[in-house]
């Protein structure tokens, strides 16, 4: 039996989310065709659980990200998930 293996989520800060999460669609059509307010409410994407604004880009690893096949975020304040 093999040892258990743990690995560490570093956050980093994104300048442009919209961009890296739709990437293809910027290659096809020239823009994410999704703005922030559209996918969240407003430009400032404040969570409509806690009010908070900062959220953690879940990794394409991530269970959410696999069974769901959007990108996923998490808000760090509270925890409730959504796709971007």
């Amino acid at each position: 039996m093999s040892k258990p293996k743990f690995y560490q989520a570093v956050l980093q800060p994104i300048d442009d989310v919209l961009a890296k999460v739709y990437k293809e669609n910027i290659k096809k059509y020239g823009s994410p065709m999704v703005t922030m307010t559209e996918r969240m409410g407003s430009e400032d994407a404040n969570c409509p659980i806690c009010g908070k604004n900062e959220w953690w880009l879940m990794p394409v690893e991530s269970s959410a990200v696999r069974e769901g096949g959007k990108a996923y975020i998490e808000c760090l304040g509270c925890g409730y998930i959504t796709h971007l």
